[in-house]
């Protein structure tokens, strides 16, 4: 945990090093904020832009303190100490250096915790589409975007497809081709989430983008599952002939981009 004057100074050289990647690339920023379940909407604009655009958006813990400026700068993973901070700025410093602009669209759900906080990752993202998902007691009259865009939170969700629908024509998408790409809508990852394995057994997926899953959490669904547990994490050489059987339940843990190759090698159905 970082002490407060260096989260001070890190706040501040995350905020100059993603408003100058915002400024080298210019991408179309996508905010979303309000106290709605804003996790389905953020998927549901995922879902209708990412076959005509460059799409990015952040997947985890949207109020956690540097989780915004990290996902501006393409960062998937939240450093936890001293060292692996150092380790990305000088990485994003090399990239902004290094690297050619490239235009795309950013989604950034931007989630309340206070209001000090929410003004600072509003004042990063600067966003050129605002869409609006449950109450926003919040947001100041001056904080607005060229096109605002209101979620109805319907229970059987077209809401939330219809308002995917007009970020993706106010895009310049049309209407069909956005239709036909919601079909592919998934709602939100869980934190923890149980898959069948190709041989008969069960997969606990409890990797993750940025944090853990609650460890009580993960505790309880192990209670509930009967048979031989088997953890899988990143600092354990797994066997590519390994297989879940009957009987058996394989938990992975660990960061997502280290540990989802075996998901794919293990899980009964193609992974994506």
């Amino acid at each position: 945990m970082l002490k407060k004057p260096l989260r001070r100074i890190l706040r501040i050289i995350l905020f100059s090093l993603a408003r100058t990647a915002l400024q080298k690339h210019r991408p179309t920023v996508v905010a979303i904020v309000g106290e709605g379940k804003t996790g389905i909407i953020r998927e549901a604009i995922y879902a209708a832009l990412k076959e005509r655009f460059p799409v990015r958006r952040n997947l985890e813990a949207p109020n956690a303190e540097f989780v915004l400026p990290l996902a501006v700068l393409g960062i998937t993973e939240y450093p936890l100490s001293i060292g692996s901070w150092v380790a990305t700025l000088l990485r994003s410093i090399a990239r902004l250096l290094l690297l050619p602009s490239h235009s795309h669209i950013l989604i950034l759900e931007i989630e309340y915790t206070r209001k000090e906080s929410f003004d600072y990752f509003w004042n990063i993202a600067k966003p050129k589409v605002l869409v609006i998902c449950g109450p926003t007691p919040f947001l100041s009259p001056t904080q607005t975007a060229p096109q605002i865009v209101r979620v109805a939170e319907t229970p059987d969700l077209s809401g939330y497809m219809k308002a995917a629908l007009r970020v993706a024509e106010g895009l310049g998408i049309p209407r069909g081709a956005a239709r036909q790409n919601l079909q592919n809508f998934d709602l939100p990852k869980a934190r923890i989430n149980i898959l069948p394995a190709k041989h008969g057994g069960l997969l606990v997926d409890a990797t993750y983008q940025y944090f853990p899953a609650n460890p009580q959490a993960l505790d309880e669904v192990l209670e509930a599952l009967p048979g031989k547990k088997i953890f899988l994490s990143p600092k354990q050489k797994v066997s590519g002939t390994l297989k879940i059987k009957k009987g058996e339940v394989a938990i992975l843990t660990g960061p997502h981009r280290k540990m989802w190759t075996i998901l794919a090698r293990l899980t009964r159905s193609p992974w994506t």
